[in-house]
């Protein structure tokens, strides 16, 4: 159900901005829990039934946006290329019709993308914490933290995901 090409309309520009409050309020509200969001699993189920571009505009703008609340550092260009690489993996899985159907296929991926998630950001790190050589027992120090966001992913795409996909369905939205 993949849908290409866009036509930027005020509808289209307005679902993206709402979706993407979703996401930056998400991330605001969630913040006393570590890496636990549902901003990963927004962004791979826009992705899957949006496309590469919508869930590449949600996941960029979600994090400057957030970042102008949270803070920006030296983390917010990996993110976005983090974010930006499951984007990439959720609209290539997302060409498989099974892959669409099953609620729980999509959940394990969003628990693997937690920990892609925190790989591609410490990978990001590298210039700043010493090097290449540095870069495992670093990885290895946040793991912990990708775990969390891993779990808190899996679970939240259960919980979420369905009651936006029923949501999603009854505005009929299609902007192809």
């Amino acid at each position: 159900m993949l849908r290409q090409p866009i036509k930027y309309s005020t509808r289209y520009i307005t679902f993206i901005a709402v979706v993407t409050a979703i996401c930056v309020v998400g991330r605001y509200l969630f913040q006393f829990l570590p890496n636990v969001q549902p901003v990963t699993d927004i962004i791979i189920f826009i992705t899957i039934y949006f496309g590469f571009t919508t869930g590449f505009y949600v996941a960029t703008l979600s994090i400057l946006i957030s970042n102008l609340l949270l803070g920006f550092g030296i983390w917010t260009l990996p993110q976005i290329l983090a974010y930006s690489a499951v984007v990439c993996l959720s609209y290539g899985l997302a060409h498989y019709a099974w892959f669409q159907q099953h609620l729980l296929g999509q959940a394990a991926f969003s628990l693997f993308a937690g920990y892609f998630y925190g790989f591609v950001v410490s990978a990001g790190q590298i210039p700043f914490i010493g090097g290449p050589r540095a870069f495992i027992p670093y990885y290895l120090a946040g793991l912990y933290f990708d775990s969390l966001h891993a779990i808190g992913n899996f679970v939240i795409y259960l919980a979420l995901i369905p009651a936006l996909h029923r949501i999603i369905k009854q505005f009929n939205l299609d902007f192809s």
